[in-house]
């Protein structure tokens, strides 16, 4: 699934769209063959001729903003990403799975690609009511943001909910921070050689403190490579993949030898995800 790092990166491409106004916004054929689009084209009909102001995140969600309020909320789920064609005929050649195809009142166009179906792309009735929204209502610290709050990071992680929950769990936890996935826990824990098993009322103030930091540090890190690219799930609206893999330390690197140490990098199952560290340098 993209993460942060890959969404505010797709993000920043879509914002070519802004300042046009919709000619119309199709739900592709394919898409009528699951209940969350069926027969809700019309219901889209009602952004023609409006401007698109801006995209915003919120963790992983897109909010796209018009001149009028209602707004569309727009989730990549584990395989969905947008691709901007000059051209209709390039639909066909450069998507596998279109469900939504954006036309703008000039070109590019954007596709939404939706291999696995688990994306979203729905309307609210206004930017308040997408506040209100209970996976983003709940969003704890952004931790994409250029000055990460330490301090409240470091309050946050001290109240009483968080104290009997391993590392390596919470970090996945958007009510702490926003924007970790699977890939970048992985990388934080090494970054701050903690051991993703530790309970969280076992670190002491100092590790939470440089764990804090190798938060931002690691996820600032994979925004400027414009995110991970393992395959062709994730690529940018462009078709330009991410460089951040060429860095990962222990991601995906089971039985290599760490780059500090030497030793073999192992895997654990958390809540049915895995976990890559390395057992020497990591306590």
């Amino acid at each position: 699934m993209p993460e942060g790092p890959e969404v505010e990166s797709v993000r920043l491409e879509l914002l070519q769209l802004t300042s046009q106004k919709v000619k119309k916004i199709t739900l592709t054929p394919l898409s009528q063959k699951y209940p969350k689009y069926l027969g809700k084209e019309d219901e889209f009909s009602q952004f023609r001729g409006q401007e698109l102001r801006n995209i915003h995140r919120f963790n992983k969600f897109l909010i796209w903003e018009f001149e009028k309020k209602p707004v569309i909320l727009n989730h990549l789920g584990m395989s969905g990403r947008w691709t901007i064609v000059d051209t209709k005929e390039e639909i066909s050649t450069k998507t596998t799975h279109p469900k939504v195809i954006v036309e703008m009142s000039k070109p590019p166009y954007a596709i939404f690609d939706d291999t696995r179906n688990f994306g979203q792309f729905r309307i609210f009735s206004s930017m308040e009511a997408v506040k209100l929204y209970p996976p983003i209502k709940k969003l704890g610290i952004d931790g994409l943001t250029k000055v990460f709050p330490l301090q409240d990071f470091v309050e946050r992680i001290a109240e009483q909910r968080f104290q009997n929950r391993q590392i390596g769990d919470l970090l996945m936890d958007p009510r702490l921070v926003a924007g970790i996935g699977n890939i970048y826990k992985a990388e934080i824990l090494f970054e701050a050689k903690i051991h993703p098993e530790r309970i969280i009322s076992t670190l002491t103030q100092e590790e939470t403190v440089f764990l804090g930091k190798s938060i931002s540090k690691i996820l600032l890190k994979a925004f400027y490579d414009k995110g991970s690219s393992f395959d062709a799930r994730y690529k940018l609206p462009s078709g330009e993949g991410g460089q951040a893999q060429r860095w990962h330390m222990v991601y995906q690197r089971i039985d290599q030898p760490c780059g500090e140490c030497g030793s073999l990098i192992k895997k654990l199952i958390q809540k049915n995800r895995s976990t890559y560290f390395c057992p020497k340098c990591q306590h």
